[in-house]
């Protein structure tokens, strides 16, 4: 562990230059990193002009207390980083997003998931403490217990409108080498998700999600960590991994294989045909993620809007993910599957119980939650109207008592944002912490596309 030590007085110095380069010039702060974004805007991004804060070398381990079960890291590591120090040494962060590139600190401030919320809550639920940037240069290292305990408590969905996360100190729980994949089908959105709801409730179960493509298939996934698997699929090359799901079915995956599971092939977004097919073959590990494909849609797209050229113009995206009371979870489905046409494409749900309740992501605490996520693009509507599924799923969600996470596109006006997402509550902390106003506000962020 010297390196980590080494690292530690590093961190310092980092520490120290970034909050010089802070206070260093006027106007809006905004973070530069390496890493792609994992913001999804249908309509892109706006420049906000900001001073660019190079952010990109906080990317380290810093210490493992494996007796605490409790791992330091720097807020722009990403969780592949993340899961290949602490696997080896028999450790997984309590909730690791599926995508690789997904950084800790972003997944904290924005709101991260997984099959694992069930038994730990969110991202953010695993956050001990943290060192964080705000604006005017200062940094603070904030906890539940101390004088911060107001932004520890609001860093959940603030998506860095009140700071960057330099450092975070989170919650690890002991990992096995490999992961048993159990995955049955039900005929009923009430039978899948009564399965689902007693799942959580029984012991040994790991992880649990599912799929489903209409009112009468859907899957449920259970997970087991083991420490021995007679035979391992790969979803590199032979399997994709969405389609082994497609039928009942028991695999064994290696843990980093189940916990990126999704990443691949970037849920199912690589197109299907004999190009893919073998570019999913062939090419090598590095370019057969997330990141990669994220980055090659958006280089295309620049290039087809300078080119003028239009693509997919019967088409909307629909990125999203809600989340809804269990008591309205069917409701909220059978909604969708009755107005959405997907062209066959799945939908993510995961059952979520969180401990706490963030200050600007107000659901309740110790109560049964269901996330429903959706990755795809969708036939348009005949009556046509931008981003209308968007706008009429999020209008259903909200109905219905859940709230939707802002990494994705929203339409919503400023009260209406206000009263979902405990406005008064963060005009207060964004005056305290950001009094200048040298970052966006938390709607200028998420509608407004900054």
């Amino acid at each position: 562990m010297a390196n980590l030590s080494h690292r530690r007085s590093t961190y310092e110095q980092r520490k120290a230059r970034v909050a010089a380069s802070c206070t260093n010039g006027h106007g809006v702060v905004g973070l530069r990193k390496r890493t792609s974004s994992n913001l999804f805007r249908y309509n892109g991004r706006r420049h906000n002009n900001a001073r660019a804060i190079a952010g990109s070398d906080f990317n380290h381990v810093l210490a493992l207390d494996p007796q605490a079960c409790t791992l330091e890291v720097e807020g722009l590591i990403t969780y592949e980083q993340v899961v290949n120090f602490t696997l080896p040494r028999g450790f997984l962060p309590t909730v690791t997003p599926e995508l690789k590139h997904i950084t800790v600190g972003g997944a904290i401030v924005g709101i991260g998931i997984e099959s694992s919320c069930f038994q730990y809550g969110f991202v953010h639920d695993g956050l001990l403490e943290a060192d964080v940037l705000l604006t005017d240069g200062s940094i603070v290292t904030c906890r539940a217990d101390n004088e911060y305990a107001d932004l520890f408590f609001a860093l959940p969905n603030s998506y860095g409108t009140l700071g960057y996360i330099l450092r975070a100190k989170i919650s690890l729980v002991p990992a096995q080498p490999y992961v048993r994949i159990d995955n049955l089908r039900y005929t009923s959105i009430s039978d899948f998700l009564s399965a689902m709801e007693l799942a959580t409730k029984l012991q040994g179960n790991d992880f649990i999600d599912g799929l489903f493509y209409s009112d009468n298939e859907l899957y449920l996934t259970t997970g087991q960590m083991c420490a021995e698997a007679p035979h391992t699929i790969d979803i590199y090359r032979d399997h994709t991994y969405y389609k082994l799901l497609r039928k009942d079915t028991t695999f064994h995956l290696s843990t980093p294989d189940y916990i990126f599971r999704y990443d691949p092939d970037w849920f199912w977004n690589i197109p299907e045909g004999g190009l893919y097919d073998l570019f999913r073959r062939i090419a090598p590990r590095s370019l057969r993620s997330s990141g990669f494909y994220n980055r090659y849609v958006k280089i295309t797209s620049r290039i087809k809007r300078l080119l003028r050229l239009h693509d997919r113009t019967d088409e909307e995206q629909l990125i999203q993910d809600w989340e809804l009371p269990w008591e309205r979870a069917a409701d909220f489905i059978i909604y969708a599957l009755e107005n959405i046409d997907i062209q066959g494409q799945p939908w993510v749900a995961a059952p979520i119980r969180t401990p706490r309740t963030p200050t600007i992501y107000p659901i309740r605490n110790d109560t049964l939650y269901l996330n429903v996520g959706c990755y795809c693009y969708a036939k348009k509507p005949i009556a046509d109207e931008p981003y209308y599924y968007t706008r009429i799923l999020d209008r259903k969600c909200f109905e219905l008592g859940g709230i939707k996470m802002l990494y994705s596109s929203t339409f919503l006006g400023q009260s209406e944002f206000d009263r979902l997402y405990n406005g008064s509550a963060y005009a207060a902390l964004k005056q305290k912490y950001d009094v200048n106003g040298h970052a966006p506000t938390l709607f200028e962020k998420a509608v407004g596309r900054r």
